[in-house]
């Protein structure tokens, strides 16, 4: 797949989507589509692939507002001013779209009138507009207006990161033509702002006066800046409708605002909202704008982040379509009902192949790379960038080729050299940073979560770790949760996303000091209580779980002890699962070994029997550590270790030992899905 369609693996049911809200009538109701997800879901490479099929076909505007709010927030005149630029280019047997209204408010409210004198305001306003658009000064609706305007959104618009350069050419091709605008649009721009619509006065160029005084606070008007952009917003969907009806004229318009979580995202899309509201109360058709838009935060506007209270659930962005989103629709009871949300899913096995296709042994490597990043793309993506890079400048040796990528957390990215005195951060410190953004800006929090990440189950966290208790706990655990990074296990626990976990058991691993009182803390907590008594919580079993942290504290003795006395008490079936929940625990392991010799170097000979249980027992749980551990064994090279120990293990008990051998052939026939 070409590298410029990356963001649509998996993601075909959801360009389809706006391939059919695009072919509709242009006042169809059509939905707001919103895509979920983490940071480095790839929303921003979805909406690359989208441009990239589709902005040559129709007017399409690229928007990312995360970069309007690091420039210090853009208001929306100003990324309306954007759009149509965008927007408004003459494509190929298509007439040039024009926006005549949006360009008249624009002017009209983009300095102080303050004379004071309403007849000659009102003359000083129409000859504003005039002159800008039609005089001999004016140096076209574009040029005049929108190239400020350009300087000061920078790379805000255009082509998301991924588009290709021959996509680019083509846009750049159909850029926006500078020329005064005709005199019936113009008139018509001008027309639109009487009649009594907002504001209400009758005279054009009086509701012009009122939209100034508005914006700039001049004349003891109640109304204010946001009262302005909403009759611009109003403009700009009323210049869509117009141009949508005419011959040789685009029937819809697509429009991709990425990071809409962020204030001025958040301001549009309740905007946008607001006004479908009131044409669907006045019983005027939609606008004809197909809106794209992705959040990496839980928006306010859909009430608790749990869901209470909130009627739209997310759908998995495989069963995207607009026939999905016309029966949600019906079953919400309302017709004013425009939100579609997509949750974008993680990369599939076969779509992280092609990703690593061009990392060497990328075969073999997929499967931990899945492993390690629990399938997110961009974590995927870099991951095998970073791989494909260290096996550049520094070959593994022939015996052990997955070093690398056993090492990869603490590898460096090929960026761009950011010059001696800030080399470029290792993977995990980049992948940390743009996962948990400000939140990974607070040394505080930064702390928290690396003890959290210990944890198996993120509930007990607040009662082990006092930094982590209360208001700052729940506010932590809150700001996970909204971000998509916390979710609920199929047992009920509470766990961190697996990428997240990894990177933060990585810097957890890095302090030897830190990684054992952590692992103490909580093995202590199963132990005893927070009273000095056993834990008592229903369905946990507090010795396998303290137990769980004895083995990441390297006990295996113990530990195996444990499991040696239960295969004797417990059923096969649940002999299986206790050995599977002790032995996922974290390592801190030497990562420089392969595994083979890892297990070797743990699990030293005595001078007891060979193939005893107890025996075989602790070699099985010191080679599942290990298996367990995707940059421990990310070739899963113990399969067979594990394969032949159930079979003896098997072969040791004197009933119902099918469950056991099926574990053995589980192993020898392994396929990572």
């Amino acid at each position: 797949m070409p590298d410029q369609l990356v963001g649509l693996r998996g993601r075909e049911p959801v360009l389809q989507l706006v391939r059919d809200c695009l072919a509709l009538p242009p006042d169809a109701d059509r939905p707001v589509t919103v895509l979920l997800g983490p940071s480095g879901i790839g929303a921003t490479d979805l909406h690359a692939g989208i441009k990239e099929q589709l902005a040559p076909e129709v007017p399409c505007a690229y928007l990312n507002f995360l970069r309007a709010d690091a420039g210090g927030g853009l208001p929306l005149r100003t990324v309306l001013a954007g759009v149509l630029r965008e927007l408004g280019r003459k494509m190929r047997d298509f007439s040039e779209p024009a926006f005549p209204r949006l360009l008249v408010g624009l002017i009209a409210t983009e300095a102080p009138l303050d004379s004071h004198h309403r007849p000659q305001d009102r003359r000083s306003v129409s000859k504003l507009v005039r002159d800008r658009l039609r005089g001999p000064q004016g140096q076209g609706r574009y040029d005049s207006l929108l190239g400020p305007v350009t300087e000061v959104m920078g790379g805000l618009f255009g082509a998301p990161p991924g588009v290709s350069e021959a996509t680019r050419e083509v846009l750049s091709a159909v850029a926006p033509r500078p020329g005064r605008i005709p005199r019936r649009l113009l008139a018509r721009g001008i027309a639109w702002y009487g009649g009594g619509r907002v504001p209400p006065s009758e005279e054009p160029a009086d509701a012009l006066l009122d939209l100034n005084s508005w914006q700039h606070g001049t004349g003891g008007q109640v109304k204010g800046p946001e009262d302005v952009e909403r009759v611009l917003l109003r403009a700009f969907l009323a210049d869509l409708r117009d141009h949508a009806r005419g011959l040789l004229h685009h029937r819809s318009f697509l429009l991709l605002l990425d990071n809409c979580h962020t204030e001025a995202g958040r301001k549009f899309l309740r905007m946008l909202l607001e006004l479908r509201h009131e044409d669907q109360v006045n019983r005027q058709g939609c606008d004809p704008l197909v809106t794209v838009a992705s959040v990496h935060r839980w928006l306010d506007e859909w009430g608790p982040y749990t869901g209470a209270q909130w009627n739209p659930e997310p759908v998995e962005s495989d069963r995207a379509s607009l026939d999905h989103w016309a029966a949600t629709r019906s079953a919400s009871g309302t017709e004013d009902y425009w939100w579609y949300p997509l949750e974008l899913r993680p990369l599939r096995l076969t779509e992280t192949r092609d990703v690593c296709a061009a990392v060497p042994r990328g075969e073999e490597t997929a499967p931990a790379v899945q492993r390690l990043t629990g399938g997110l793309p961009w974590a995927v993506r870099h991951t095998a960038a970073t791989l494909a890079a260290a096996h550049r400048e520094q070959p593994p040796p022939a015996d052990d080729p997955s070093l690398p990528l056993r090492r990869v957390p603490g590898l460096r990215p090929p960026h761009p050299a950011t010059g001696p005195e800030q080399p470029a951060p290792s993977l995990a410190d980049a992948s940390l940073g743009y996962l948990l953004e400000e939140l990974a800006e607070d040394p505080g929090s930064r702390s928290v979560l690396i003890r959290w990440s210990a944890a198996r189950d993120l509930s007990v966290c607040a009662r082990v770790f006092t930094p982590g208790a209360g208001h700052r706990g729940s506010s932590l655990r809150d700001g996970l949760r909204e971000r998509w990074l916390l979710s609920d296990s199929e047992d009920g626990r509470l766990v961190l996303h697996p990428w997240l976990r990894r990177l933060l058991l990585w810097e957890l691993g890095s302090d030897e000091a830190l990684w054992r009182d952590t692992h103490e803390r909580l093995a202590e907590h199963y132990r005893t209580g927070p009273q000095g008594q056993p834990e008592q919580e229903p369905g946990v079993d507090t010795e396998l779980e303290e137990a769980y942290h004895s083995l990441a504290l390297g006990r295996t003795g113990p530990v195996a002890a444990l499991l040696t006395r239960r295969f004797t008490s417990r059923t096969s079936e649940e002999w299986i699962r206790d050995f599977d929940l002790v032995t996922s625990t974290p390592n801190r392991l030497d990562k420089s070994r392969p595994p083979l010799a890892l297990l070797d170097s743990l699990t030293p000979g005595d001078h007891g029997p060979a193939m005893s249980l107890a025996s075989v027992v602790h070699r099985m749980v010191v080679a599942r550590w290990i298996w367990s551990d995707p940059l421990s064994d990310p070739g899963r090279r113990l399969n067979a270790v594990l394969a032949s120990a159930y079979d003896h293990v098997a072969a040791l008990r004197s009933a119902r030992s099918s469950p056991l051998y099926d574990e053995a052939v589980r192993y020898r026939q392994w396929r990572d899905q």
